[in-house]
């Protein structure tokens, strides 16, 4: 079982609203994220008011809504923006997110833990970069264990070849034995480089041996 080291402002913080660290915050990709459910349950605690939001942009048909509001905490204010739209969100219902982004955005700041943690809503988008940028990094390293392969089988069907030219060499000398064991192992190197799939090598195989496997 995994053993986290939480914020400790964040810890503080939540423990005085009644919240554990395990039950409000996730981890996403080594991010803290406090779950929109602690959100509220903090800014019930604390009392914290909101003004009615300032619609900044409006299309349902487009899926975008884009918001201001304010929140007070006693003599505090602080003010921020909801987006939402279908690059950043895939929720069917795109004023809901805005509101939900905007409110926990004014509860993290009014309780001085924005910059600390993200709230669960953002945490969505930056989750889908994260993951985005693990993709990316995963095909670059397999392109390059791709192009590390190749170099290789390139190297060793080189020096496939240069053996089956030596091994026809063998097998057109005077000694029986030697021909037949040349003949068998210029075999071998055909099947590896069928199981490779190396035709260049294959070719060679049957334009140096076919003949003499014919008469054998």
């Amino acid at each position: 079982m995994a053993t986290y080291s939480y914020p400790e402002n964040v810890t503080k913080a939540l423990k005085e609203n009644g919240l554990s660290s395990k039950e409000a915050l996730w981890d996403c990709h080594g991010t803290w994220v406090l779950k929109h459910k602690a959100c509220e349950s903090i800014a019930a605690n604390k009392g914290i008011t909101f003004d009615d939001p300032i619609i900044i942009e409006s299309d349902a048909d487009k899926g975008i809504a884009v918001i201001s509001l304010r929140g007070h905490l006693g003599n505090q204010s602080e003010w921020t923006f909801g987006e939402a739209s279908k690059s950043n969100s895939k929720n069917s219902y795109p004023y809901a997110m805005a509101e939900k982004r905007a409110k926990d955005r004014v509860i993290l700041k009014l309780i001085g833990l924005h910059g600390d943690v993200y709230s669960e809503d953002e945490a969505i988008e930056f989750e889908e970069e994260v993951k985005a940028q693990e993709k990316a990094e995963k095909k670059k390293e397999k392109e390059a264990i791709d192009t590390s392969v190749w170099h290789g089988m390139k190297k060793e069907g080189q020096k496939a070849g240069h053996d089956l030219n030596n091994l026809y060499a063998i097998t057109v000398g005077k000694n029986k034995e030697k021909s037949m064991k040349a003949l068998a192992d210029a075999k071998d190197i055909y099947d590896w480089a069928t199981k490779h799939n190396l035709v260049i090598i294959q070719d060679q195989y049957l334009k140096l041996f076919d003949k003499k496997l014919k008469s054998a």
